[in-house]
C-alpha cells in the first residue's frame, strides 16, 4: 500500500525566517511587454489544448503563466498557444527570466477546444474530475500535509503524442530549471488508487519531483507541486514568538515576524472594535535583513509597497486589537 509515496521527507534547518521580498528596487521589477493580438488559429495542437484547458472548462479569465526560458520551446508557445487568447503579456525579470501571461480565451478558441481531441484530453479529464471550483474559495483554515511522490514507482503513461508533449514541457519548465510550479486538481481524494492517475503517470515522465498537497481533515488533494529539486520541510532552529510591543514616543511597534513591523501612531488612533478600524495612516514596515526589532525605527525604515495586503488569522487579529487597546489606555494616562 502507498509504495508510490516516498516514506521520508528531507529536512532543511533554518536559523531564521526568510524575510519577505517585495522587490523595492525599480531594477528588480519585471518589464512587461504586451503582445499584439494574433489571428485565430485554424487548428488546436496538443500543446495548446494542455494550456487552454483551465480557461475553456473552468473560467475564460483564468490566469495562465508559461515560462519562456527555453527559446525553441518558447517559439512553439508563441505560435501555438498565445494566439488563442485576447490578452498576452511577456514579463521579463531582472535576471532575464521571462514568462508569458495569458488571459481571456477567445470564444472561438473555446469552441475549437471542445471539438478537438488530442492526446491531452484523457489528462484533462483526469485532472478536472469535476468543474466546480467553489472549493478554491474555501475560507476554512486548512492543515495541508505534503506527500512526496516516488515517481519511479508509477507506471509510465504511454499514448500516441505523449512523449513529444512531455519532451516539450520538460524544455519549458526544466531546461534550464526555474521556479517550482503547480497544478490544482478537482475531485481528487488521497487514496492508493491515485497511483493509477494518468496525470501523475504523465507528469512522472518529465518532472523530477512531484509532491501532493493534501487537506489533513478531508483528504482532498488540493495541489500537485512540480519541481526540479526534492521537496524539503523547513525547520526553524530558533523558533521565537513575536517580540512584545514596543513604543517609540507616540508610535507603537507590533512585531509581525518575518522582519515585518506594524507601525501605529497612538496619538491618531481611537479604540478598536475590530482591526478594520485601524487608522488609515498605520503602515507595515520591513526591517533590514540584519536588523533587530529592539533597534527598529520607522523613520529610517521603508514601508511595504502600496497595494500589498497581509492576511491574518482570527486569533492574531484578536490579539492585535487587544494589544492596541491596552497600549491606548496607558498612552492616554
Amino acid at each position: 500500500m502507498y509504495n508510490w509515496i516516498q516514506n521520508y521527507t528531507k529536512l532543511e534547518y533554518l536559523t531564521e525566517e526568510e524575510p519577505f521580498d517585495f522587490g523595492f528596487a525599480a531594477e528588480n521589477r519585471p518589464r512587461i511587454h504586451r503582445l499584439e493580438p494574433q489571428p485565430q488559429p485554424a487548428i488546436m495542437s496538443a500543446l495548446a489544448q494542455y494550456f487552454i484547458a483551465a480557461s475553456a472548462l473552468l473560467s475564460e479569465n483564468t490566469y495562465t503563466s508559461i515560462p519562456m526560458r527555453n527559446r525553441k520551446a518558447a517559439e512553439r508557445v508563441l505560435e501555438e498557444v498565445s494566439p488563442h487568447f485576447a490578452e498576452a503579456r511577456q514579463h521579463t525579470g531582472a535576471g532575464g527570466d521571462s514568462e508569458l501571461v495569458l488571459q481571456k480565451l477567445k470564444p472561438s478558441s473555446g469552441e475549437l477546444f471542445r471539438v478537438t481531441t488530442t492526446c491531452v484530453m484523457p489528462l484533462i479529464d483526469d485532472l478536472y474530475r469535476h468543474q466546480d471550483t467553489s472549493g478554491w474559495q474555501n475560507t476554512r483554515k486548512r492543515t495541508v500535509v505534503m506527500y512526496p511522490v516516488n515517481v519511479q514507482a508509477l507506471a509510465p503513461y504511454e499514448a500516441e503524442g505523449i512523449a513529444k508533449l512531455q519532451a516539450l514541457l520538460r524544455k519549458l519548465y526544466f531546461e534550464p530549471p526555474g521556479d517550482d510550479f503547480g497544478l490544482m486538481p478537482l475531485g481528487w481524494q488521497f487514496d492508493d488508487q491515485l497511483q493509477h492517475s494518468v496525470v501523475l503517470r504523465f507528469l512522472a515522465g518529465f518532472v523530477p519531483y512531484l509532491t501532493l498537497g493534501v487537506d489533513e481533515e478531508t483528504l482532498e488533494v488540493i495541489s500537485i507541486d512540480l519541481s526540479a529539486q526534492e521537496f524539503t520541510h523547513p525547520v526553524l532552529l530558533y523558533d521565537e514568538e513575536p517580540q512584545p510591543p514596543r513604543r517609540n514616543g507616540n508610535v507603537l511597534y507590533l512585531d509581525l515576524g518575518s522582519k515585518l513591523v506594524h507601525v501605529i501612531d497612538l496619538s491618531k488612533q481611537g479604540r478598536l472594535e475590530r482591526w478594520a478600524d485601524l487608522h488609515e495612516e498605520a503602515r507595515v514596515y520591513l526591517m533590514p535583513p540584519e536588523g533587530a526589532f529592539a533597534d527598529f525605527d520607522h523613520l529610517t525604515a521603508r514601508p511595504i509597497p502600496a497595494g500589498v495586503s497581509l492576511f491574518y488569522d482570527t486569533d492574531t487579529l484578536t490579539r492585535m486589537v487587544e494589544t492596541v487597546n491596552r497600549e491606548l489606555e496607558t498612552f492616554k494616562e
